[in-house]
Formats: structure tokens, sequence, C-alpha cells
């Protein structure tokens, strides 16, 4: 298994604060991947099988949280519903989206709720720690 390490940009380096993801999805095996990778990539790992979980984590956790990885089709709420959810929390709340299968929604449609990237799985796990440390580390 090959191991990626990324380095700090200047403006993590500068802030000194280690950027803070929850990751939202029902699958358990994607969940634990996501959390050990992104941990060993420098973020502050939430983690949430449910959208009701999500938003209980997100109004307890909101300032150590800089980005929301969420996916789609989730039982009971599902993503564009917890992202409403969250956004009664906080309107400026940043996130993406991921899927294996968008059903009825579509990318035009995640992507007016204010996602900034649709990461489609299978993905990369190492590739897709990069695209959210870049995007936390820039102006949303």
């Amino acid at each position: 298994m090959s191991h990626v390490v990324f380095h700090p940009s200047a403006s993590g380096a500068v802030s000194g604060k280690q950027p803070g993801i929850l990751v939202v999805d029902d699958e358990d095996m994607l969940l634990s991947l996501l959390d050990v990778v992104l941990r060993g990539q420098g973020f502050a790992v939430f983690t949430a099988s449910s959208g009701q979980d999500a938003v209980a984590i997100y109004q307890a956790n909101q300032a150590a949280i800089d980005m929301v990885l969420l996916d789609v089709r989730m039982p009971g709420m599902d993503g564009p519903t917890t992202l409403l959810a969250l956004r009664q929390i906080n309107p400026a709340v940043r996130c993406c989206f991921m899927s294996g299968e968008l059903g009825t929604v579509k990318i035009d449609d995640l992507l007016a709720l204010g996602a900034e990237r649709v990461f489609f799985k299978p993905f990369a796990l190492t590739q897709v720690a990069a695209e959210l440390w870049n995007l936390v580390h820039s102006t949303p």
C-alpha cells in the first residue's frame, strides 16, 4: 500500500490550526478508511454514520469543523437534506458531496446547494484528501 505525504500549505502553517472535517457516510468501511487517511494527512476528523448524527456533531463542534464531506444517498436524512439542516446552524458551512450513485439527484443540484466538489465512488482516498486539503486552505 503506497502512502502519500501531504505538506501543509503556508496558510495552514501560519494559522497553526489543524483543519477539521466532518465525514458523513452510512458505509462503515468507507467511513473508517476516510477517517484513517484524513487523520494521516493532518486533519482533525469527526465522523457520522447518518445525517441526524452529523447535525448533532456539527452543532457541538462547529468551531472546529472547516469542511463537511457528505454522502449523497443515505437512509433517513440524505446528503442534500443534511446540508440544509447544517445551514440552519451555519449558513456558511462548507461542503463537498460524495456518491457512488446519485439516483434522481443531479450534479448541478448539488452545486446549486453550494457544494464545492462532488467526488464519485470509488475514488482514490489520497486524491480526495489532497483536494480537501487544498479546498480547506483556499478562500471559499
